[in-house]
């Protein structure tokens, strides 16, 4: 592990590590934090220069928030645009870039990143969406800011190799394990149709209903 001061005491530390995960590298970099707020960033993402501030001030408005959710500048949401508590599934409906939280909220509450899920387990994404259900399901209080604070950018991706049958069978899979069958069902469905615009240059609609639903049957990762 190494640690630069860059500038007014602010300090960049990078580790270097052999384990292989998206999620075990999030939760060493929450074990290792000694910040008090901390955010997702990856290399596809460019904040605004006042992002810090930004997010500061909602936390400061928001004394009990334990997480904040965010806007993207150039990534529509399906949240509500105004300040308020999302409920539980409008978890499915946040990415990795928007969450910002308290990190002894998470260390209080012995959460972490469920390390069956994101790049490099070969079972699909939604590490972000089981984390933030976990969360909820903990009584942590979760809001959602609709301030923007970044930008994504065009970037390829370690883990997203098109919309093909193999990417919706995993969907299934990874969707069964964080809402369990029967919910999983229904959400396969409102998904497939939801991305449909996304994806049907490349795979049909009926075939991704097919490889959803297997991958949800097929399930190996529990529930």
């Amino acid at each position: 592990m190494n640690q630069i001061n860059i500038n007014n005491n602010k300090y960049v530390k990078w580790i270097n590590s052999t384990e292989r995960g998206l999620s075990k590298s999030r939760n060493m970099a929450i074990h290792n934090s000694c910040a008090d707020i901390c955010l997702i960033a990856d290399n596809d993402e460019k904040f605004d220069d006042d992002y810090e501030q930004k997010i500061l001030k909602a936390y400061e408005d928001l004394p009990n928030a334990d997480i904040i959710i965010f806007d993207l500048h150039n990534k529509p949401t399906k949240l509500k645009p105004k300040i308020y508590l999302p409920k539980r599934l409008e978890m499915l409906r946040v990415c990795s870039w928007q969450i910002t939280f308290k990190r002894a909220s998470i260390i209080d509450n012995k959460l972490i990143f469920d390390v069956k899920l994101g790049a490099g387990t070969g079972n699909g994404a939604g590490e972000e969406n089981k984390f933030l259900l976990d969360c909820y399901d903990k009584g942590l209080k979760i809001y959602h800011v609709s301030e923007k604070i970044a930008v994504m950018t065009e970037n390829e991706s370690t883990w997203f190799t098109g919309f093909d049958a193999d990417f919706f069978y995993k969907q299934g899979m990874s969707t069964r394990y964080i809402l369990g069958f029967g919910l999983s069902c229904t959400y396969g469905l409102y998904y497939a149709i939801s991305k449909h615009n996304q994806y049907k240059k490349d795979i049909s609609i009926y075939k991704v209903l097919k490889n959803i639903m297997h991958g949800i049957w097929d399930n190996r990762l529990g529930r």
